[in-house]
């Protein structure tokens, strides 16, 4: 039987479309089902300067030069201490980052993925994955009916519900329950430095970060049982991020009339048990997901789908340890990670009392 496609991504976010482009530039046709439109508004990021050289090579570096996206030049930080404290980008080589519209540069990937002839498939939800002998069968479903398309390849781009590594039968462990809750904040005038800040407190963190046209992003970071629901009012919100110092002082006088309302999500660090598999790989927060602390997120999924690409090639051409490499090297990355996270935790000592720092007074504990 031969197959409608070589490689079928599940989902149409960054991690899924990186690896289509590193497909693409190797050759291999393959196609994008995504579920839905994108949100109109996502919470932004900030990419740092040491991610140049993996966008150079994914041929996505251009993206960034588009005045949605603004510099970074460094943080700004109230963390271990009452004192704020800034640090630069300057000692490194490159010495600018990104704040990033989240939302735009998903748009701009999009695009870029169409111009160069992934196949788009929109409104499909992955409903079932039959392995057959030469490939899989894979049944989408929307509101009005299911179709099926079979594949060499299959690829879990979807995100922290690893919808197809799930109907596998595989499971995930959650190493936390770190959730968020953000707005996009309309401010009077632009905030200035370009930094990214962020700030302690006894219940958990803050994080707020300029974008263009005047819109601030800001997040409050918790875990699940401890967040108060109040905070999901914008009022509420927003009043107790003018309490604190650093962020406080970021809104002082410059809220505008119009927010968007907030939005709850998740934010632990979790993993799937098994990324890869015969004629399978999962890429991104599908496989690994990162605590925004580490402004590792969009990094990993663009890094994740570069590396993703490659491996899938290589297996289709007969390599057989390409996958076992691929997993290696986003392993690696995460051990690396964890060690980081204990590290930026343990900083922190003034509220060791306090049920979320306890938890992370040693890593990660219990929940």
């Amino acid at each position: 039987m031969k197959s409608d496609i070589s490689v079928l991504i599940a989902g149409g976010g960054p991690a899924g479309i990186a690896t289509a482009l590193s497909l693409l530039n190797r050759g291999i046709p393959c196609m994008i089902v995504e579920p839905g439109v994108p949100a109109l508004h996502k919470i932004g990021e900030t990419i740092p300067p040491n991610a140049k050289p993996m966008l150079i090579r994914s041929g996505i570096d251009h993206l960034l030069a588009d005045p949605a996206h603004l510099p970074c030049y460094g943080n700004s930080f109230i963390w271990g201490s009452n004192v704020a404290t800034e640090t630069h980008f300057f000692n490194q080589t490159d010495q600018q980052g990104w704040h990033i519209n989240r939302t735009f540069l998903e748009q701009q990937l999009r695009q870029l993925a169409l111009s160069r002839g992934v196949v788009w498939l929109e409104g499909q939800r992955v409903m079932q994955c039959k392995k057959e002998h030469n490939g899989w069968h894979v049944t989408l479903e929307n509101q009005e009916n299911s179709m099926s398309v079979s594949c060499d390849f299959l690829v879990d781009a979807t995100g922290r519900s690893c919808r197809v590594a799930r109907s596998l039968g595989l499971q995930r462990t959650r190493m936390d329950t770190l959730t968020g809750i953000s707005a996009m904040v309309t401010t009077a005038e632009k905030i200035q430095p370009y930094h990214t800040f962020i700030e302690a407190t006894a219940e958990g963190w803050w994080y707020a970060a300029p974008l263009s046209d005047k819109k601030l992003s800001l997040a409050f970071m918790t875990d699940a049982d401890l967040m108060d629901k109040q905070m999901q009012e914008t009022d509420h919100f927003l009043e107790n991020a003018a309490k604190t110092t650093l962020i406080g002082n970021l809104l002082k006088n410059r809220i505008g009339d119009e927010n968007s309302r907030t939005a709850l999500h998740p934010a632990s660090t979790s993993l799937l048990t098994k990324r890869f598999g015969n004629s399978w790989l999962a890429v991104g927060d599908a496989a690994y997901a990162f605590d925004p602390l580490s402004s590792y997120g969009i990094v990993s999924a663009l890094e994740g789908g570069y590396y993703a690409g490659h491996a899938i090639a290589d297996a289709l051409s007969g390599e057989k340890d390409a996958l076992l490499v691929y997993d290696g090297i986003i392993s690696q990355a995460f051990h690396i990670y964890l060690k980081m996270h204990a590290q930026q935790y343990q900083q922190e000592r003034r509220w060791e009392n306090s049920a979320f720092w306890k938890r992370r007074g040693n890593g990660f504990g219990s929940t």
